[in-house]
């Protein structure tokens, strides 16, 4: 039986980078702002696109124009979330489907309020809707997330 023989120096490396490898790997904690932004964007809006559709036809500059600034804050919602929710490096596992349920049911019962005022209103208001009910929905789902976090 050969004996190996490793170079302490090589030996501690390999225990710094496993140590680097572990943190990098457990989960953060999201930023305190973050909950509140990226609901109060997703809201804002499809809220703009709501108002939008409720524009009549001959005022279609203002129109485009709360489209334009709908566009701009919805991209801002995504480029916040991937800032703050990325991690390079690290594959995500799929959730196993008790941990997605609530999420998807709390955005359901949103969708499906948006539904019900969209037959009454139209486009318009179900666009008027589905901003701040699922807005709502995403804001308690990142709060418990990120209390989720902070706990482990």
């Amino acid at each position: 039986m050969a004996a190996h023989h490793i170079d302490p120096a090589d030996a501690l490396a390999s225990l710094r980078t496993a140590h680097r490898a572990r943190a990098a790997a457990r989960p953060r904690p999201l930023p305190g702002w973050y909950p509140a932004t990226a609901a109060g964007l997703f809201a804002l809006g499809f809220f703009l696109l709501g108002l939008s559709a409720l524009l009549p036809e001959r005022l279609w500059l203002p129109a485009a124009g709360l489209q334009l600034a709908a566009a701009a804050v919805l991209t801002g919602h995504v480029v916040v979330g991937h800032r703050v929710e990325h991690r390079p490096g690290i594959v995500a596992a799929l959730p196993r489907p008790a941990a997605w349920f609530p999420a998807a049911a709390a955005h359901l019962l949103a969708l499906a309020v948006s539904g019900a005022l969209g037959l009454a209103f139209g486009p318009g208001g179900f666009l008027l809707i589905l901003g701040p009910a699922c807005g709502l929905a995403h804001l308690l789902q990142l709060r418990r997330k990120r209390a989720r976090a902070g706990a482990e």
